[in-house]
């Protein structure tokens, strides 16, 4: 009998062991698969997921381009609409020559990122379309900032363009705001209610109180 118990305990042991290791396996490939991620700028990440929502049954411009706004690496407010044929924002000419266009960007214009899913129609030149775009596009289409990265894709008749910059991570500022330390490019020590001191307070306090004090006894005397 304990041969038996003992011979089971081992099994059970064995495979313990033996999940550890799958999971270890799979805890690896899911970790490299994020850092493979994380290291995909704006434009890359989008367009591969423009890849797997134009892929699905049924999908259009509009409910491409709804998906991609809810991205986990989009940063700002988005904002989806349906476009004509003409002027699109990005582009030094009118963009035409699609069967629809949905627009997928920021609701605030400052912000470098563009973009447009469209779908050509079956007999269209997707070459020629993407070409036209790439010819006309602008990455300082803004007045205050420009883009730093332009990419187009294709999946069947459905055609991404988008242009972004690389990453939306704000650089950390250099520098604390401390007693002594650096603002605005000037050193040194710091002036007013950075440098307060309660103890300097104190005292012009009381020399205030004295020379009252003393100012008194001369006007009795």
């Amino acid at each position: 009998m304990k041969k038996v118990i003992a011979i089971v305990l081992a099994l059970v042991i064995v495979g313990a062991f033996a999940a550890c290791g799958g999971n270890t396996e799979e805890t690896t490939i899911a970790d490299e698969t994020t850092t493979a991620a994380a290291d995909m700028t704006v434009a890359a990440t989008l367009v591969e997921a423009f890849k797997a929502e134009a892929a699905k049954e049924g999908a259009t411009t509009n409910s491409i381009a709804t998906a991609l706004s809810t991205n986990a690496i989009v940063a700002f407010m988005p904002m989806v609409q349906d476009m004509e044929a003409g002027y699109l924002a990005g582009f030094d000419a009118d963009i035409t020559g699609f069967a629809s266009c949905t627009a997928f960007m920021p609701m605030i214009g400052t912000i470098p990122f563009v973009s447009y899913v469209f779908e050509l129609a079956e007999d269209a030149d997707a070459d020629a379309f993407v070409t036209t775009l790439k010819d006309n596009a602008n990455l300082r289409w803004n007045i205050c900032t420009a883009a730093e990265e332009m990419l187009v894709e294709t999946v069947g008749n459905k055609v991404f363009f988008i242009m972004a910059p690389l990453s939306f991570e704000q650089p950390e500022a250099e520098g604390e705001v401390e007693g002594e330390g650096e603002i605005g490019g000037m050193e040194g020590e710091l002036d007013g209610p950075a440098a307060y001191d309660p103890d300097a307070e104190t005292a012009a306090d009381e020399t205030v109180a004295e020379d009252t004090t003393v100012a008194e006894e001369t006007t009795a005397a």
